[in-house]
């Protein structure tokens, strides 16, 4: 054997099977990667696109009612695209009832105003509780109320450029709602949780050009009801009467999957804004 010859055999045998899985590891940490890479862009075109947006949740509504005649007013926004109202009063002992109204609207252009398409959404909610809640006489401090809560509303999807293409329809909400609390004895500072389990369904569909939604279409089929958790952490504080407002809130589609069906499977929201609890006795 020549000493060329013995010199690949060398070479050779010392890439041992330490050196394959080395290799082979390497290999498929890169197609692993590639792979991760590949699934986050597909995840980036689809939020970016202009998909048809069904369901915006409004915030949830914590009156913690404390006597009958309480009035509470609340006026709530993201400071971008949604703004929530709502109004309640304490009935009559351990007996309120509440009524908001809450819109969230966005726009996105593509290209110049020449020749570029604006996709624009709309969504309306009118929403309702009545329940009961823990009369001061039993703690003043401790703040419990339970709501069955009921909303319905409106979607729009528009595409102007062009031919203007749309999407519209309607949805129904039903659930019940506990709020648990904190009040200080001057009633200069509020917190509480607030947790609404509910089922939403969607009807009555338009739609300007089926082939045009098809993917769309199919995600507003996909499922006939959808159950959602809705949680909330709030913080009041100010004087007796008016106070500043924070709410952190988180929604979950529990049988639910943003890429696939009409509700998203998580999303998140902070809403600031001012609450009115005046005494008119």
């Amino acid at each position: 054997m020549t000493q060329i010859s013995q010199i690949k055999k060398v070479k050779y045998t010392q890439f041992d099977a330490n050196d394959y899985f080395r290799i082979h590891n390497s290999i498929r940490m890169k197609n692993k990667y590639s792979k991760n890479l590949l699934f986050l862009f597909s995840i980036a075109i689809a939020f970016t696109s202009c998909r048809a947006r069904f369901y915006t949740p409004n915030r949830n509504p914590i009156p913690l009612f404390k006597k009958s005649g309480d009035v509470y007013l609340d006026l709530s926004s993201n400071l971008t695209n949604k703004i929530d109202l709502t109004g309640g009063y304490a009935i009559a002992k351990g007996v309120g009832a509440y009524v908001g109204y809450s819109k969230a609207f966005q726009s996105t252009s593509n290209g110049d105003s020449a020749s570029g398409s604006t996709y624009r959404y709309n969504g309306e909610m009118l929403n309702f509780g009545l329940g009961y809640f823990l009369n001061e006489n039993i703690d003043q401090s401790f703040r419990f109320e339970i709501y069955g809560d009921y909303a319905f509303g409106t979607f729009k999807n528009r595409v102007s450029g062009g031919n203007i293409q749309y999407f519209n329809g309607n949805f129904k909400r039903i659930g019940i709602m506990p709020n648990i609390g904190y009040s200080s004895l001057d009633n200069r500072f509020n917190m509480a949780y607030s947790l609404r389990l509910s089922n939403i369904s969607f009807s009555n569909a338009s739609i300007s050009d089926n082939a045009y939604w098809r993917s769309d279409i199919e995600r507003y089929q996909s499922k006939g009801s959808y159950q959602m958790v809705e949680q909330a952490m709030m913080f009041r504080f100010g004087s007796e009467q008016a106070k500043f407002q924070i709410q952190l809130a988180s929604y979950h589609g529990l049988n639910a999957d943003e890429l696939v069906n009409a509700v998203p499977r998580w999303n998140a929201s902070v809403m600031i804004g001012l609450v009115l609890t005046p005494q008119f006795r």
